[in-house]
């Protein structure tokens, strides 16, 4: 019992101390609620939410590929994705009708997926954008609609540089797959369903859009110029071109643009693979017999080893025998009394069989090296380049006859002739070709510097200023005519024998402009285009003739 004394109660000590104890325990136990409310809420909700819930990824968020001004070539066409919850579809009939029309699908097949017991989740995306604007605010319970973006657009550029996602949204080729552990695991967005203790989903919750970031995206910027890509792709295909155009900067070797064709689809790769044109070679970078585009090899050999006079005249009959077999020249009848420079304009067959018996070729072989032939080239990504060089071996004889016509068992990718016309445009100083820029943010802060390459000199500046000169010669006077724009083309025409029989060549034409100021080399290649003067240099005159428009 509390003593009372001059009006102070005393309470005896163990119920002070059992109150002191009660105190503590409330202080701790708000304390705790505190903590757990503000410090662990967000992991023990998303804890209850995962044990009550089920998450399905409808699309992984992934890195962007860039242009060099930063603009993306992936993830810029909008499209509405339509996800569906068959356990939440009370009418599956009226379902399977609504969506056959916004996907444009059979909707029988529509129905046999709903019906599927093993699918949770279905998605489509919307074909027919003006009903689902008219229907989108009404659509049944348990289909959902989601605004995305398609990764490839539907007439997307560079396809076979970019490559292709598979079913899980790895890099299968290409930037996505030699980048993809830059490009993968940004975030996803996924959809989350509700489901009871059993993960049955339950009908009547909504399904909600849930978007994670697991990092900052990192995205890979390549030396591509978009405009001068797009430009490219619709040149081939107003040409209905079956091969390649590559166009590159003399100063830096930084890859503008590079196309091939036939193309594939980067949304429906299973039916690409059932072609019989094999569109996921990229013809830029696998071998072609070069023609005459390899004269240029053997003038800078001839030049560089002291085996040609400036002025000195050469005799064309229309043919030549060596050692048994008999070259003839494209001008049957022959050029007569011609000179080094024009034998190169007019492509004289006759001529540069001369020239190349004097240089021997083992010299051609090694001009040729010194050029980058005979090895891959590295831009940044791992592609296969079935490039050939002959052999010593193979270049005397009859062989320096085919050598010194870009003939016999020689093998150029259409990059590499790009390469050589890039470096006698930059005043024979060779700045390897690169594709791969840097790993920037979204912000375009560079995170890591990927194209770093030394250049080199390969000939004397006299020597390349000479054979620019010969370039404007071919084009102002000689084979390459319908490749000018304005006597501002230099270039080189090729013809290469494909089928000697059928009478079936590919044509080539290679060149630089503006002349008195290069910044632009660029090769073009037709499968079956007959002669180099022909297409392939149509096609040359009508991109260069858009980029120097441009450029104005």
């Amino acid at each position: 019992m509390s003593k009372i004394r001059e009006g102070v109660i005393f309470m005896p000590v163990r119920i002070r101390i059992l109150r002191g104890f009660m105190l503590v325990g409330f202080a701790f136990l708000v304390s705790r609620l505190l903590y757990i409310q503000v410090f662990r809420g967000q992991q023990y909700r998303e804890m209850a939410e995962k044990q009550m819930t089920e998450e399905v990824i409808l699309k992984p968020q992934r890195g962007s590929i860039l242009d060099r001004n930063g603009r993306s070539f992936t993830d810029i066409q909008d499209a509405d994705l339509l996800v569906m919850v068959p356990a939440q579809i009370k009418d599956k009939d009226l379902a399977a009708g609504i969506v056959s029309k916004l996907c444009s699908m059979d909707q029988d097949e529509v129905a046999t997926h709903i019906n599927d017991k093993g699918s949770n989740i279905l998605t489509y995306y919307i074909k027919d954008v003006e009903l689902f604007s008219l229907i989108k605010d009404s659509l049944p319970h348990g289909i959902y609609t989601y605004h995305d973006t398609l990764r490839y657009a539907k007439n997307g550029l560079a396809r076979h540089l970019i490559g292709y996602l598979d079913g899980d949204g790895q890099g299968m080729m290409g930037i996505e797959k030699d980048y993809n552990q830059d490009l993968k695991d940004a975030g996803s967005t996924s959809i989350r369903i509700y489901t009871d203790r059993t993960k049955r989903i339950l009908p009547g919750m909504k399904a909600e859009f849930v978007n994670k970031i697991n990092k900052p995206r990192l995205n890979v910027k390549t030396t591509l110029d978009y405009n001068i890509q797009r430009l490219v792709e619709e040149t081939m295909d107003k040409y209905q071109a079956k091969g390649a155009v590559v166009v590159l900067d003399p100063k830096t070797g930084d890859i503008l643009a590079m196309a091939s064709r036939p193309q594939f689809d980067q949304n429906n790769v299973s039916e690409s693979l059932e072609s019989d044109d094999a569109p996921f070679i990229n013809r830029a970078l696998i071998g072609y017999p070069p023609g005459s585009v390899f004269k240029t090899i053997v003038a800078a050999a001839a030049i560089e080893e002291n085996k040609v006079e400036d002025n000195e005249t050469f005799n064309c009959t229309g043919s030549i025998n060596v050692n048994g077999t008999v070259y003839r020249c494209f001008e049957r009848e022959g050029h007569g009394e011609i000179d080094f420079k024009n034998a190169y304009a007019e492509s004289c067959n006759v001529v540069f069989i001369q020239i190349g018996m004097r240089i021997g070729g083992e010299n051609i072989l090694e001009m040729a090296k010194r050029f980058g032939l005979g090895q891959p080239e590295s831009i940044g990504i791992s592609v296969n380049q079935s490039i050939n060089l002959p052999q010593r071996e193979e270049t005397v004889g009859t062989g320096i006859g085919n050598i010194s016509l870009g003939q016999g068992s020689l093998l150029v990718s259409p990059l590499q002739v790009a390469d050589i016309t890039s470096t006698i445009a930059n005043d024979g100083y060779r700045n390897k070709p690169k594709l791969i820029d840097s790993i920037v943010d979204d912000d375009g802060k560079i995170l890591r510097s990927v194209g770093i390459t030394d250049g080199y000199r390969v000939i004397d500046e006299n020597t390349a200023r000479k054979i620019q000169e010969m370039m404007r010669l071919v084009v102002s006077n000689g084979t390459g005519k319908k490749a000018d724009v304005g006597g501002m083309v230099a270039g080189k025409t090729g013809t290469a024998e494909f089928n000697k029989g059928k009478g079936i060549s590919h044509s080539w034409f290679t060149g630089f402009f503006p002349y008195y100021s290069p910044h632009y080399a660029m090769t073009v290649v037709v499968e079956g285009g007959g002669v180099g003067g022909g297409k392939a240099a149509e096609i040359f005159h009508d991109i260069a003739d858009y980029i120097i428009k441009i450029n104005e």
